[in-house]
Parts: structure tokens; C-alpha cells; sequence
């Protein structure tokens, strides 16, 4: 039970001991004060984009930033997983002074934000049921509530609107003035433009996979038998959301959607977001799987694919395999050799060992408008130094509607 508690809550077990050992007369407070916020939307690939924005705007304002859980979602159920799970703390703290939520609320809250000083703040007010409307209504919706009720905040004496002001880097110098006797400026969501800044994205590179992710990642390598192996990662988004999402791009002309500047930076020019660059085709998927494989085995002979996807659609592994008879198709709940199933699994691996696994891949094809996929590129780029084996499917159709080649 007490091993269960550890792994879950690392921080907040070392938090437990540390009060214990040395109480919080100890604890060094910053002077400048701390960040808070609810990472209340999208999954785990916008609220990591959203980290960064938030993490850049933190060290502008040289606040300390609380790291919040992970939200996490399970059909109706919203779980919470502490940011160090995933996570090393270590390497955040060689770029500024960060510390977890569940650190935080155990050791420092009850000092310098007691509930009688806890204000909430929004850029304008949200709807709420019979609010007033000047009220931030941090409690309305879901995960909103459950986020605070999960570290027991159940009230906010004040909102504070604080348009016309954005929480972008850009204007952290006028909030210091305006909110420094305020310690604590906690946020309905995060202190972020969604999708980030440009600038917040190299702080990429300061994210480290922690060494639980590493092991269970490994082991899943072990147990679905390429962990020697060098493989292509591919990340597929085609389930039905996704599709409604794509849509978008039928019935609008739009140069921007979700994390697509991770393509159309590259080329450095703004363009129209064809559709197939959001959903393929398979003879779409068939192409750039080849051409992938064609730059790896320059110098790797690889003879596995491993398929990240939120649609685990098994006639479409069974074309794919026939496809590339060569390749083991290591997908969600079987594997495919020559069209064919050799083996099959119960559970769909946990989202954290696809993003380690096509952060590590050999070579990497992701999505251009998902932000799972960005959250990926960008680890292979910043800290692993792949960029050159970090493509995105159907990506030609930017250049070829611009005549431009390719600058990776």
C-alpha cells in the first residue's frame, strides 16, 4: 500500500517527509511570489504545449511556477497525475525555480496563501449559473472543479479580470507592478496562448522523461519484442473527433490549426492548411511510410514500425503490413507480419509510453496539426538533436503549393 502511495505521489511523499523531518521553518519562500494554474484544456498534448508558454511567462515575471498535475481522462472520470511522475524536476531548475502542486500546497500554501488570501484571476469573466458577471467562476464545468477540489480549494474570496492584459511573455512587464503584493497568481487556465509562442518552444529541451517512464516504456519494448530493435515511429490520428476536427479545413480556408506551425515554421511562410495534411489517405500513408524507411535504412536496417493512434484500425495495419511484407507492425493491441496478425494484446499502452517511444524512435512521422505529435518533434529536436529524421505526413503538399524545398 505504502509503495503504491510513493510511486503515485513522489512529490508529495518527499514533501510528507521533509515536513516531518525538518519542519517547514526551513522552507525558503520566494520573494517574488508563485504561479498557479489549472491545465483545464485539451489532453495531455495541449497541456504540455501550454507548460511551456506558462513556464516562459513565469521567468519573465521571475515567479516561481507550480507545476500542476496532469489531467487525465477515463470515460467520465477525471484522474490527476502528478507532474514529477512523468517528469524530472532537476533539469526545469537549471533553467527556474519551479516546485509541484502537491509540494506546494502541502508545504507552502498554508503560509503564504491561506484561504482568506486566495484571488483568482481570468482575462474576462466566464459564464457561469447565476454569477455575477464579473466573477472568473473557477469552480464551473469539468475539470475545472475537480482540479481544485483535488487540492482542496473549494473557495476563491475574489476574482480578478485582468483584461486588458494577456499572460504572454511579452507583457510580463506590465504585470509586476499592478499584482506584486498579490504572492500567489493563480490562474483559471494556463498563463499561455494556445498554440505557444515560438519563443516558449526551445524550453523543450529542459523537459526530461522521467526514469519511471524510461523503465515502463522499456519494458513495454521488452515485452512486444523489438527493445534491440532501431524502429519508425508513426503517430496516426483518424478516430472520429479527430475527423470532425479535420473538417474544419474542408469548409474554411485557414493557415493555422491546433500545433500546425510545427510544419509551416519550417518552410517559413504562411499557407493554406490542405485537408490531406491533417487525415491521409492510406496510399498518402503508404508513401511517406517508405520514404521513411528509405532515409533510415541509410543507416539503420530497421524491420520494425510502431503505431501510436488514437483509432485502432486493424484492416488498415493488415493493408499496411502487406505493404511492407519486411516490417513488424507493432500497433495498440496486435502485430502484424505480412498482412497478418502474429499476436495479440488485451490493453492499449498508456499515452506516456507512446510519447516516450516516438520521442526516442530512430526516425520519426508524426501529424502536423496534433499536438501530440508537436509534443514529440519538439523533444526529438531540442533534445535529442533529430530533426533530420522528424517528418510529418503529407507535409510535400506545403512545399509543393509554395514551389519550395525543403529546408531540414
Amino acid at each position: 500500500m505504502m509503495r503504491k502511495f510513493i510511486e503515485r505521489y513522489p512529490a508529495l511523499t518527499i514533501g510528507l517527509l521533509l515536513a516531518i523531518l525538518i519542519g517547514n521553518n526551513c522552507l525558503t519562500f520566494d520573494e517574488n511570489g508563485y504561479i498557479i494554474y489549472c491545465p483545464c484544456m485539451g489532453r495531455f498534448g495541449n497541456q504540455a504545449e501550454q507548460f511551456l508558454g506558462s513556464l516562459l511567462f513565469a521567468i519573465d515575471l521571475n515567479r516561481t511556477l507550480v507545476l500542476p498535475p496532469f489531467i487525465e481522462y477515463n470515460d467520465k472520470h477525471v484522474n490527476f497525475t502528478p507532474f514529477d511522475k512523468y517528469f524530472r524536476i532537476e533539469p526545469l531548475l537549471e533553467k527556474h525555480r519551479v516546485l509541484t502542486m502537491e509540494n506546494f500546497m502541502f508545504n507552502y500554501a498554508p503560509t503564504i496563501w491561506p484561504r482568506e488570501e486566495r484571488f483568482i484571476l481570468c482575462y474576462s469573466a466566464r459564464g457561469g449559473r447565476g454569477e455575477s458577471d464579473q466573477d472568473c467562476n473557477p469552480f464551473e464545468g469539468n475539470p475545472f472543479k475537480p482540479f481544485w477540489y483535488h487540492f482542496n480549494v473549494t473557495k476563491f474570496v475574489r476574482s480578478l479580470l485582468h483584461s486588458p492584459l494577456a499572460t504572454q511573455f511579452t507583457e510580463a512587464k506590465y504585470w509586476k507592478a499592478p499584482y506584486k503584493n498579490i504572492k500567489v497568481l493563480a490562474f483559471v487556465g494556463a498563463p499561455s496562448p494556445f498554440p505557444t509562442s515560438q519563443e516558449a518552444i526551445p524550453l523543450q529541451r529542459h523537459v526530461k522523461f522521467s526514469d519511471y517512464v524510461g523503465s515502463v516504456a522499456e519494458k513495454f519494448r521488452l515485452d512486444r519484442g523489438f527493445v534491440d530493435d532501431p524502429y519508425l515511429a508513426i503517430h496516426m490520428r483518424h478516430g472520429s473527433d479527430w475527423m470532425k476536427a479535420c473538417n474544419l479545413l474542408k469548409e474554411n480556408d485557414m493557415t493555422q490549426l491546433f500545433s500546425s506551425d510545427q510544419c509551416t515554421r519550417r518552410i517559413g511562410v504562411e499557407v493554406k492548411l490542405p485537408y490531406q495534411i491533417c487525415t491521409h489517405s492510406t496510399e498518402q500513408i503508404v508513401s511517406d511510410v517508405r520514404r521513411a524507411l528509405n532515409d533510415l535504412n541509410k543507416n539503420k536496417n530497421s524491420s520494425v514500425i510502431y503505431i501510436s493512434t488514437d483509432n485502432d484500425d486493424k484492416p488498415l495495419w493488415r493493408i499496411l503490413s502487406s505493404k511492407f511484407p519486411e516490417q513488424r507492425f507493432i500497433t495498440p493491441t496486435a502485430t502484424y507480419s505480412n498482412g497478418a496478425s502474429i499476436s495479440e494484446y488485451s490493453e492499449h499502452p498508456h499515452f506516456i509510453i507512446d510519447a516516450y517511444l516516438l520521442s526516442n524512435a530512430d526516425y520519426f512521422l508524426g501529424n502536423c496539426i496534433s499536438s501530440f505529435s508537436a509534443f514529440a518533434s519538439r523533444i526529438r529536436i531540442y533534445s535529442y538533436q533529430r530533426g533530420r529524421t522528424t517528418r510529418f505526413f503529407a507535409n510535400d503538399l506545403l512545399k509543393q503549393s509554395n514551389n519550395l524545398k525543403d529546408e531540414l
